[in-house]
């Protein structure tokens, strides 16, 4: 197939259902990503499919403002299409959606990629408490991972009204 036409193969980005399931531990695994808790959150994946085959996968673990970007994964035949880049879009809408302000992950390789979406690098000791207790921070991912973080929402800090919107209702 010339590279036209793999250019011109529509993906669909939908959610995950527990039908998927093997289709998903297949594709993390084939990259090295875990996968031991994953039955558990599989309704909170978005897939990428192409013609129906699962190509790429992203979860999301929200945990009140706060959320864990997990299991980003491309096949690699796929990559360097922007799948990636549109499963980090829908993760971080939907995280959006339901008042999440901070996204984090961790990643063992991939801190340049997701530096050029706007995650910065921090200290796995800067990351909230809640994130820091995801089974992906504590006992999954491994130590040497690195942690990153994105403010997709206002943090918003009122520190005094204005003297003219006093009295205003």
């Amino acid at each position: 197939m010339s590279n036209e036409a793999e250019s011109a193969v529509e993906i669909a980005l939908e959610p995950a259902r527990k039908a998927e399931l093997d289709s998903v531990l297949r594709l993390l695994s084939d990259s090295n990503l875990p996968v031991a808790d994953l039955e558990s959150h599989i309704d909170a994946f978005t897939l990428a499919k192409c013609n129906g085959i699962v190509v790429g996968t992203a979860g999301l673990e929200i945990y009140g403002e706060l959320a864990l970007l997990r299991s980003l994964c491309v096949a690699e035949r796929h990559r360097s299409k922007l799948i990636g880049a549109a499963l980090v879009s829908a993760i971080a809408s939907r995280a959006l959606a339901q008042g999440v302000r901070e996204l984090y992950l961790l990643t063992t390789g991939a801190a340049p990629y997701f530096a050029h979406l706007g995650f910065v690098q921090i200290e796995r000791e800067q990351a909230p408490i809640e994130i820091r207790n995801t089974a992906q921070f504590s006992a999954l991912c491994p130590a040497s991972a690195v942690c990153m973080r994105k403010t997709i929402g206002p943090l918003l800090e009122v520190t005094a009204i204005p003297s003219r919107a006093r009295g205003a209702g």
